[in-house]
């Protein structure tokens, strides 16, 4: 498989944890979820035509995807989504120091397929890269999510593909294209 395709698979499944991130804290009706990220806020930078060894612009590049508003106490949250195959205190810790260096503070999220976690930065870096489940969406809720996104992970579902190819006798897309997602 070519670098660019996984690279590709790599940011659908980035763009589904953030669609998830976002849909399950609206749905909750206690926040008001805004994208935030620099690829939302200022497309520009994304050009080609800009250094990406400047300082300023690094900082934008690692920049929160949303800006969340709890419209009880009206605090705001800058968050950051990642989605991993698997919870990695070291790649929790090197994520939650680079934040820190320019966002800070902030907050991490990361959709597994186990659950959802979530932090503050500054206190994941305290406790070496662990990180909290979700505490702020109620149990069913996330079920709820977190079934749309294992839904959306080939692996997951993998043997469930195995089986119809199995025993169809016409070629599907998956024949066709086995490295679709």
């Amino acid at each position: 498989m070519s670098e660019n395709i996984d690279f590709t698979r790599n940011l659908v499944k980035g763009r589904i944890a953030e669609t998830i991130f976002a849909q399950m804290f609206r749905h909750n009706g206690r926040y008001t979820v805004i994208e935030f990220g620099y690829e939302k806020v200022v497309p520009q930078l994304v050009g080609q035509y800009y250094n990406h060894d400047n300082p300023i612009i690094e900082s934008l590049r690692v920049a929160p995807d949303f800006a969340v508003i709890n419209l009880d106490t009206k605090e705001v949250r800058l968050i950051e989504v990642k989605y991993r195959w698997r919870l990695d205190t070291n790649d929790v810790l090197a994520r939650a120091n680079k934040m820190n260096a320019s966002w800070n503070p902030s907050y991490l999220f990361i959709a597994t397929l186990d659950g959802f976690y979530f932090d503050e930065i500054t206190k994941i870096i305290l406790e070496n890269g662990n990180i909290s489940p979700l505490a702020e969406i109620p149990d069913a809720l996330q079920l709820e999510y977190l079934q749309i996104l294992k839904d959306f992970e080939p692996r997951v579902n993998q043997t469930a593909t195995s089986k119809v190819r199995s025993t169809s006798t016409t070629p599907n897309s998956e024949d066709i294209f086995p490295d679709a997602p």
